[in-house]
């Protein structure tokens, strides 16, 4: 299914030149510098190449197709390769490489064809390879002392004067196409059921720490069987597996990742539509970051796209049936991948389903995880970061630690989860309860309730343990974990003003900094203490204020049964969404007092 998939995308891909996908023989390769040759075969120049709108010391190229090259394996590319092979230099000295053997072998396999190819252009570059020598190049370097620390990548070939490479001349391009014909066992090919001539190697897969294929069998381990090795144990055809590897690169290293790519932890993952749709232009608004969403919003085309995409996820696809798409024709697939080591890949989840399906879902869950937000905001995207949707890595980072510098350590993201989390919101089924204890287990090391937070134990209670819990404070909720959440946040918020009140100061620390972590799983343990401490602190308050925490607290405690010695993994949430809910109340109320300061008491 999923090679398939991927089969099929680049069928789609192809068809339309936009997209720059490379077609089969070729394929993309990240170029560094330039050999520039004289007619006469001389050098007059090597140039670095960089991507100065990206900051990147490479641009994209489509070359020949490069064959796999491991360990310590000599085999030249044709038309582009590394320094050492194409120059016999070694790109981070500058010295002349140790092992010749690289640019002998990629010399002779060039000198080999000059024959068959028939090109002037071509010529031109075989002069260059048999003149080429260590004076030669020590004498460049002397000139250009730095030029070679900036060939870490590959290089191509052109010739002065030209406004191509030599690799996209008419000749050499007729001459690499017949090369591609296959001489290998002809077979049944699982992707397209034609017989044709089957891969023995599949085409490596970029965008990771290091390239390896996706499908492959080691060579004399035990999954060969019926005298089949390799390649050849799944047969896909040479065609089939070009295309299938040819669009993955796509999404994961070429043009294609910047809209279609995004990370989950410790999980790359990819999305695509089987035809052109808002989903897949910018989806990825959604599965990345919400406050990506202000950035790309600075075009206003994609704006008013993004602006269609957030309508449909509140309002449904006729939305999207209304500017002419049909969500019930789409099919969306998302694939999620990681690497655990060098070499080998791991799917972590495929799923596919129409766009109808992907938003009915998607409205589910931002139903589940709906909750006010800490800040006051408009639009799609609120202040401070505050997204009304919380993508997946918006939630999932919440899991991990806070390093002191402020950023985020996201090896201490419980492994597997990303994936886990991923397909409950995709499917539409219950969240995995490990990102609902990790989130909990992270409130208590830190005393940190934000609104992603916040929303992911809402979600889980909702989704997974059926409590009916309203976006804002429920004065109504008499759960007793609930309610002593509530009152933590305003015994807290008593303990802030009482010391403004009494210092003019704000508090270094409050009672959440030392109690909350006690509080939430041992309340009877700290209640009492917290109750003494907050009389002391009422005594500096106006009696405004007073009046209004004394009712408060006196409604809260009302509805109160007795104290629990401690709260289960469950009653924890609910006191955390207690403690959110109140505090949210409590800072409204203050906001709305400050506007209007005729009114003495406020109502929560």
């Amino acid at each position: 299914m999923i090679l398939q998939s991927l089969h099929d995308l680049y069928d789609r891909l192809a068809a339309d030149p936009s997209y720059e996908i490379a077609k089969p023989g070729y394929s993309p390769q990240k170029i560094s510098f330039r050999v520039v040759i004289k007619p006469d075969g001389s050098l007059f120049s090597i140039s670095s190449v960089a991507d100065n709108t990206q900051k990147k010391p490479f641009v994209n190229h489509t070359v020949p197709e490069h064959q796999v090259r491991s360990g310590t394996k000599i085999l030249p590319q044709f038309l582009c390769d590394k320094a050492s092979y194409c120059l016999g230099v070694d790109a981070k000295s500058g010295e002349i490489t140790k092992n010749r053997n690289h640019f002998d072998s990629f010399r002779d396999k060039h000198l080999n064809v000059e024959n068959e190819i028939a090109c002037d252009q071509y010529s031109s570059l075989c002069r260059f390879l048999e003149s080429w020598d260590a004076e030669k190049l020590n004498q460049f370097r002397e000139i250009h002392p730095d030029i070679f620390s900036l060939c870490i990548n590959f290089g191509i070939f052109e010739i002065q004067g030209s406004n191509r490479p030599i690799h996209e001349s008419p000749a050499v391009i007729r001459w690499w196409d017949r090369q591609l014909s296959r001489d290998g066992p002809v077979g049944q090919c699982l992707i397209t059921g034609e017989n044709l001539p089957i891969a023995r190697l599949h085409p490596k897969i970029k965008g990771f720490a290091s390239a390896a294929a996706l499908v492959g069998v080691q060579k004399g381990t035990s999954y060969e069987s019926y005298g089949l090795e390799q390649g050849f144990t799944s047969q896909t055809s040479e065609i089939a597996s070009f295309k299938y590897a040819a669009a993955l690169n796509w999404l994961l290293d070429g043009q294609g990742r910047q809209k279609h790519r995004t990370f989950l932890a410790d999980t790359t993952c990819v999305f695509w539509t089987d035809k052109p749709s808002i989903v897949e232009e910018v989806g990825l608004q959604f599965f990345s970051s919400g406050s990506d969403i202000d950035e790309a919003a600075q075009d206003q085309g994609l704006r008013s796209k993004i602006e269609v995409l957030i309508k449909a996820m509140r309002q449904g696809k006729d939305v999207l049936m209304d500017i002419g798409e049909n969500p019930d024709e789409t099919d969306f697939f998302i694939l999620g991948m990681e690497q655990p080591n060098p070499g080998r890949f791991a799917i972590r989840f495929f799923y596919k389903s129409s766009v109808s399906e992907l938003l009915k879902n998607l409205q589910a869950h931002y139903a589940a995880i709906s909750i006010i937000r800490e800040y006051e905001c408009g639009g799609s995207n609120g202040g401070n970061g505050q997204s009304e949707f919380l993508s997946n890595r918006d939630l999932i980072n919440q899991t991990a630690l806070k390093l002191s510098s402020g950023k985020l350590d996201y090896n201490t993201i419980p492994p597997l989860l990303g994936g886990a989390l991923m397909r409950s919101i995709l499917e539409n089924i219950p969240y995995p309860e490990g990102i609902y204890s990790a989130v909990i287990r992270r409130i208590r090391a830190d005393r940190t309730i934000n609104y992603p937070r916040a929303a992911i134990i809402k979600g889980t209670l909702v989704r997974n343990h059926n409590q009916t819990i309203p976006a804002m404070l429920d004065p109504e909720n008499t759960e007793p974990a609930y309610l002593l959440g509530r009152l933590f946040a305003t015994l807290e918020k008593i303990q802030e003003e009482g010391h403004t009140a009494q210092t003019g100061g704000k508090l270094d620390s409050t009672i959440r900094d030392k109690y909350l972590s006690s509080a939430c799983a041992t309340p009877s343990a700290v209640f009492p203490r917290l109750e003494t401490l907050s009389t002391h602190h009422r005594r500096h308050l106006n009696p405004g204020r007073k009046a209004f925490f004394d009712k408060l607290v006196g409604e809260i405690k009302w509805n109160q049964s007795a104290t629990k010695s401690t709260h289960t993994l469950k009653e924890q949430g609910m006191f955390i969404l207690g403690y959110y809910h109140q505090r949210k109340a409590l800072f409204t109320a203050k906001e709305k007092s400050e506007q209007e300061p005729a009114t003495t008491e406020q109502t929560v």
